[in-house]
């Protein structure tokens, strides 16, 4: 609530700048799909692991959006709403009038020398290189990785960009990735980031999370490390390479729970603006399943490779239209196969997204 009224105060002295030169702009962003999964899970949903692109055999909208950006002097802002099975699937924690939230922030430069901002509300996650915007990923369907870390925040923000090369973040937030605090969380989360880009053709990224993870009645102490970097072969090819570890706090003091996630995509130009294509592979180990529940007849831990390789074609400036096989195997039986279990699954999909961007 404090979150909020400080949202309000901050629209409020913007809205009283709005005689200072100011900038808006629009995005209207929407990304339809067709799946085809041969395993036909009876429950016609992806594993539980998945918050994107989650229906399976069926044609679907994966995520409307709509969002604002207004800016004056030295006061910025965002708003954004959506919808789709995104927002089903990755909110269903939240309280339901924060859904369909995409984005609400405000922040104010406290230096007119320097680019030091202080922002507040809810933000796009710090971690990771992957967003929910489908058109600004290398591959069509995002990485295990990705869709078990967060992809939204809510709290407060200090950002400092020293240089061309260097970038620095601090933030204070109401835990993993939530908007609504959980009833039983006592204390706030951390989190920090660090971008170098020694060059245009390199970015090196590294994120962090410190905080409490609410599970019942219980907390524990989750960290949380994220370390990527993107790396531009030549005008047409580019790689992304990243590892992910989690530590969370066990019953027992005795010992930590410890998850990864690595991940390599390469990315080619064929024709630059019109067709390219991209490969992965993932190997995401969480043997304790603390990331998410598995099905209750399902006992074993989780252990997965995930490969894929996805054809782009770009007919208009404003439609991208991805085609992507899919194939995740696990030495264990995870996957359903109608109502039975099994140790891989294949999928297919076509995507067709929609991109509207206008700004004065």
């Amino acid at each position: 609530m404090r979150i909020i009224c400080l949202i309000i105060l901050v629209f409020e002295s913007i809205y009283s700048y709005s005689q200072q030169k100011d900038s808006i702009s629009l995005q209207l962003f929407a990304d339809a799909y067709v799946s085809f999964v041969p395993n036909k899970p009876y429950t016609n949903n992806r594993s539980g692991f998945h918050y994107n692109y989650t229906k399976t055999n069926t044609a679907s909208v994966n995520l409307a959006m709509a969002r604002i950006h207004y800016s004056t002097g030295r006061f910025r802002s965002n708003f954004g709403l959506m919808a789709g099975d995104y927002t089903k699937a990755n909110l269903a924690a939240e309280e339901k009038w924060a859904r369909n939230i995409y984005e609400a922030n405000a922040g104010y430069k406290l230096s007119n020398q320097k680019e030091l901002w202080f922002d507040v509300g809810v933000f796009p996650s710090h971690i990771g290189s992957e967003t929910a915007i489908g058109k600004d990923n290398q591959t069509a369907t995002r990485s295990i990785t990705a869709d078990n870390s967060p992809y939204y925040e809510t709290g407060a923000r200090l950002s400092y960009q020293a240089n061309s090369k260097w970038n620095f973040s601090i933030l204070a937030l109401t835990g993993w990735q939530r908007i609504t605090v959980p009833v039983n969380q006592k204390w706030p989360a951390w989190g920090t980031q660090i971008t170098f880009t020694p060059s245009s053709n390199l970015t090196i990224n590294s994120s962090t999370f410190l905080g409490n993870i609410n599970r019942g009645t219980e907390n524990k102490i989750r960290f949380y490390s994220n370390l990527y970097s993107t790396i531009k072969l030549n005008n047409k090819a580019s790689l992304n390479l990243g590892w992910d570890i989690g530590v969370q706090e066990t019953d027992t003091y005795s010992t930590n729970f410890i998850w990864n996630g690595l991940i390599a995509a390469f990315r080619y130009q064929l024709k630059p603006d019109k067709w390219s294509i991209a490969i992965r592979y993932e190997r995401f180990i969480d043997k304790k399943n603390l990331l998410f529940t598995l099905p209750e007849d399902i006992y074993h831990e989780f252990n997965v490779h995930h490969t894929s390789a996805n054809l782009d074609f770009q007919p208009l400036k404003n439609l991208l239209l991805r085609t992507e096989v899919n194939f995740q195997q696990s030495p264990f039986p995870i996957f359903r196969k109608g109502t039975k279990l099994a140790s891989n699954q294949f999928s297919a999909f076509f995507i067709c997204s929609y991109n509207f961007q206008y700004s004065k």
